[in-house]
């Protein structure tokens, strides 16, 4: 969490233990720090305040997005497309649509850029009407970024009547976004991807398209997302979207530097190396892969110096030696037993990279049996 916002959610943890929905004096001071929330969302994401719904986090918000479709979906086909890189709170949901609700899911493939195959999306549109499509913006797995208002622009001229959501996990914070100018329907974003709690989300919803509940109970949201709002979280929030927003170009270059000296530390130690990553990605998240060693094992003895990268997403962390993104996008096994994913941050320094390009390095020459190039 950034430490300013940190301060102030503590301090509301233990002054507005009120319901919003309450009609006391505790109540209304609650409800007017919600409604101060979703004004100051709104300004920095381009939307209307009315168009945003509280949630838990990204995959609530993408459930909702997608399974509140099913019971909404009116005279819009039974037909879903999403793509065959997206995180697995897309994927995993888009199977209950297909199980449970009876609709027709298709995948798209992704290029070897990491980002959706406009020819495939084309030709499977032209294939049969489709009534929702779900597409990251930015990938968590690689920084591939697509075209947001491109794709929502094709979507629209071949299949007008359909919904579409976009995953923005990765944009939020990160990345200028209008959700009025994105062309989409829906966008999930998560609060502790920018320096909010963890636990707290929202998806933004265009203000004339229907959406059914996945929770039931008061009624709360419009209806929409019934259950008490943690007042607190949203406007932790809040303020984490305005602070990175008032310095969003300059932590974009921060961390653009960082990656970049990251790469040059590794280049001057002459270690074999892939970046996976395409160019042009996040400089947020970077793939890349070390042949001549898992990384599974550079995960865990980096792991054990309390430096802390991954193989991939969280979410399919345990499944060891698999990547369905790096997979779709064309690589072998083998490289993708060697790839990890590092993320950066503004919070993080010049120092903190190189040490970790050394400890690699190291690490590098310790278990694997490298070919210097």
């Amino acid at each position: 969490m950034l430490p300013e916002v940190l301060d102030v959610y503590i301090r509301l943890l233990g002054e507005l233990g009120f319901n919003p929905s309450s009609t006391h004096a505790g109540g209304l001071r609650a409800l007017a720090r919600l409604d101060d929330a979703r004004r100051i969302i709104a300004r920095y994401l381009d939307c209307s305040p009315d168009e945003i719904i509280f949630t838990s986090g990204g995959t609530e918000s993408i459930n909702l997005a997608i399974l509140g479709t099913a019971a909404s979906m009116g005279r819009r086909p039974k037909r879903a497309l999403t793509t065959a890189g997206e995180h697995d709170a897309v994927i995993e949901t888009m199977k209950v649509l297909r199980d449970v609700h009876g609709f027709d899911v298709g995948f798209v493939a992704i290029t070897r850029e990491g980002v959706v195959d406009e020819v495939a999306l084309i030709s499977a549109l032209e294939e049969a009407p489709c009534g929702l499509v779900s597409f990251l913006v930015v990938s968590n797995e690689t920084g591939a970024i697509n075209d947001v208002r491109h794709l929502s622009s094709v979507i629209r001229q071949y299949a007008p009547q359909a919904l579409i959501h976009g995953d923005i996990v990765q944009v939020c914070g990160k990345m200028p976004f209008s959700f009025k100018n994105s062309g989409l329907d829906f966008a999930s974003l998560s609060g502790h991807k920018f320096g909010a709690p963890k636990g707290t989300g929202v998806l933004l919803k265009r203000r004339d398209v229907a959406l059914s509940p996945i929770i039931h109970g008061g009624g709360q949201q419009m209806n929409i997302r019934s259950g008490t709002e943690d007042v607190p979280g949203a406007y932790a929030l809040a303020l984490a979207l305005q602070s990175q927003a008032a310095r969003l170009n300059e932590h974009v270059e921060h961390v653009a530097a960082l990656r970049d000296r990251f790469l040059c530390e590794i280049d001057a130690l002459r270690l074999p190396y892939s970046v996976l990553s395409p160019e042009g990605a996040s400089p947020y998240v970077l793939s890349i892969a070390f042949p001549g060693i898992r990384g599974e094992t550079l995960l865990n003895a980096l792991s054990a110096e309390d430096i802390y990268i991954s193989t991939g997403s969280a979410c399919g962390s345990k499944r060891a030696g698999e990547n369905h993104v790096l997979s779709a996008m064309g690589f072998d096994r083998e490289m993708i037993l060697s790839a990890v994913r590092i993320s950066f941050s503004q919070q993080q320094s010049i120092d903190d990279v190189q040490y970790l390009a050394r400890r690699i390095g190291d690490l590098y020459d310790r278990y694997a049996m490298p070919v210097r190039r």
